[in-house]
């Protein structure tokens, strides 16, 4: 299967496009849905063709032969979604992405320009029953921001900070490669400063990416915010009005509740920079919650869970040891590296933001990475000690880091440059906050899990390459027109290894840190031009390609349109090994 949806609109005026494969002679692609209360129409059948798609053999248009398998992703067009909160307007129609995870259950994600609603499965949920079963929904209708994974974006200057979804995409773009086992949903808007006042008509365009792939639980939240491109009609400086970011940004009742009004009280937040985190250790998070900032850390990453429910959602970026997000002003040489009960400079004192009010937790406006911490704005009338409901979760970095010329990273050990194509990728985590181990919730839950993957991602290294060469340079982000640099072939944007193939195959040495286990890596071979099956050694033992099943010793895809073929091992690396992907 190669299947491409996509939707062209206008700014103004609706026009939707709908186009079918993006190889030569297309074959037909979906039509539009109409729109539709909030609620899910229902995953597809496992391994059925998707409502149009082409269920094919080699796909026609596209040279080789590569098939999808019976597990491979599914894309089904579904009617629009309303917005709970009447920000957005009613999408046009909505895609819902299924695939397999790492244990090879099914999940579903149903989106247009940003996330409506998540259906997934895990174990180890349940007290006494480690293998039981724990199905969750998870739907928009929540306390915060309806809907999950816009963008949005605060400055400093007139407190504009219009929410993303308010931005009608001008092109929606779903995704499955040829095999069936990665697909990638593409969002383009133009973030509208102007949808609030003080906006200065600054417009610049986003480009948003979802990454899911075969064997892998979370998807990967990526973007680009093209400030080379924006619009700036009062030459406004950048430098004065200065910009941050907070995508992926909105509220999911994490907790499966069925609306708002079923959810569970909030038990807690946690954050991370790149070198320690921060957690309550209360039962209920209040601004009266106990904390401790002193965890060693390498991930930055933002993290809540529920009261009662074993539920968590978190955002955890894809690269370890990045100085250049989260917001550091309040924390750094105050309470961070400190716990609630000790002394430490400026201790409950938030006059500065115009916060008379003495409490334990960080002052409302200093929070690193942005979560319900506004419930309890100082002009609000929300006691101290009370809890909350509300489920929002975003993200966070210096002012500065979109547009400025320069901005000081998190620990004012330097300073960096905001201008140009500005890009971040993230896992969007949910899942149980912990597994049990029999009667004791002790095992970790999902966000611990992919904070220590992500920092065995960072530390693998490509050696030995014996055919091919490790790919040394690539685009920011989705969409991005400048480069960055590549450590060991490994690309934040899609958390894989990236290698440019000789006659279309590669072959190297994937080497894991000792103690960082990699678990189910992907590896894109570039410059490949045909979408063959590819003949796979990991170790001089073959491995079975697209086999349909959890079997499978590797799940594989091709992209006609990126030239690319990519492979997720279904394995885990402890140790080095030869790894051969043959043509």
């Amino acid at each position: 299967m190669f299947l491409k949806i996509c939707a062209a609109a206008s700014l103004g005026l609706g026009l939707v496009v709908a186009c079918g494969s993006g190889s030569e002679g297309s074959g037909p692609g979906a039509e539009d849905g109409g729109g539709g209360a909030p609620g899910s129409a229902g995953a597809p059948s496992p391994g059925g063709a998707s409502a149009g798609s082409e269920s094919n053999a080699g796909s026609p248009g596209v040279e080789g032969d590569l098939e999808d398998s019976s597990d491979s992703v599914t894309i089904s067009q579904q009617a629009g979604r309303a917005d709970p909160e009447g920000v957005a307007a009613t999408s046009p129609r909505t895609m819902e992405l299924s695939w397999r995870d790492s244990q090879h259950a099914l999940r579903t994600m149903s989106l247009y320009g940003y996330l409506y609603q998540y259906d997934f499965s895990f174990l180890g949920g349940v007290a006494g029953d480690p293998e039981e079963v724990t199905e969750r929904s998870v739907g928009d209708d929540a306390w915060g921001h309806a809907g999950f994974g816009y963008v949005v974006s605060h400055n400093t200057q007139t407190g504009n900070s219009p929410l993303g979804k308010a931005n009608e995409p001008t092109r929606v773009e779903t995704t499955a490669f040829v095999g069936g086992h990665h697909a990638i949903h593409r969002v383009e808007l133009v973030y509208d400063r102007d949808q609030e006042g003080g906006g200065e008509g600054i417009a610049i365009p986003v480009v948003i990416e979802w990454l899911v792939a075969t064997g892998r639980d979370h998807p990967v939240w990526s973007v680009t915010w093209k400030v080379s491109d924006a619009e700036n009609p009062n030459g406004v400086d950048f430098d004065a009005y200065r910009m941050d970011v907070r995508g992926p940004y909105g509220s999911l009742n994490f907790d499966g509740a069925g609306d708002k009004g079923e959810g569970d009280a909030v038990g807690g937040v946690s954050w991370g920079d790149f070198e320690l985190a921060f957690a309550t250790t209360g039962a209920e998070l209040s601004l009266a919650s106990p904390w401790t900032y002193d965890t060693p850390n390498t991930v930055n990453y933002s993290h809540a869970w529920t009261k009662t429910v074993n539920a968590e959602m978190g955002i955890v970026q894809t690269v370890p040891g990045d100085k250049s997000l989260g917001y550091g002003d309040y924390v750094v040489g105050r309470l961070r590296g400190q716990q609630s009960a000790a002394a430490y400079p400026s201790k409950g004192d938030c006059n500065a933001f115009g916060d008379a009010r003495v409490y334990s937790m960080p002052c409302v406006n200093g929070w690193p990475y942005q979560l319900m911490n506004y419930d309890w704005d100082a002009g609000a009338a929300k006691p101290i000690a009370e809890g909350t409901g509300t489920k929002l979760m975003a993200w966070g970095s210096p002012y500065g880091w979109l547009g400025a010329s320069s901005y000081d990273l998190f620990d004012y050990s330097g300073v960096a440059d905001g201008r140009g194509d500005r890009s971040y990728a993230t896992f969007v985590v949910l899942g149980p906050k912990c597994r049990y181990e029999g009667a004791q919730c002790s095992a970790e839950g999902d966000v611990a899990l992919v904070k220590q993957a992500v920092d065995a991602l960072g530390s693998a290294k490509l050696e030995q390459v014996t055919r091919g060469k490790v790919t040394a340079s690539i685009a920011a982000g989705p969409g991005a027109a400048q480069l960055k640099k590549l450590v060991s072939g490994y690309n934040d944007t899609y958390a894989a290894y990236y290698v440019e193939a000789s006659d279309g195959g590669a072959s190297f040495t994937f080497a894991p840190a000792a103690g960082k286990p990699v678990d189910k890596p992907i590896f894109v071979l570039q410059n490949v031009d045909i979408g063959n099956r590819p003949e796979i050694l990991v170790g001089g033992e073959p491995r079975a390609v697209n086999t349909g099943d959890a079997s499978s010793g590797a799940f594989v895809s091709y992209s006609p349109e990126r030239r690319e073929l990519w492979i997720t091992l279904n394995e885990t690396f402890s140790q080095a090994k030869v790894v051969s992907i043959l043509p």
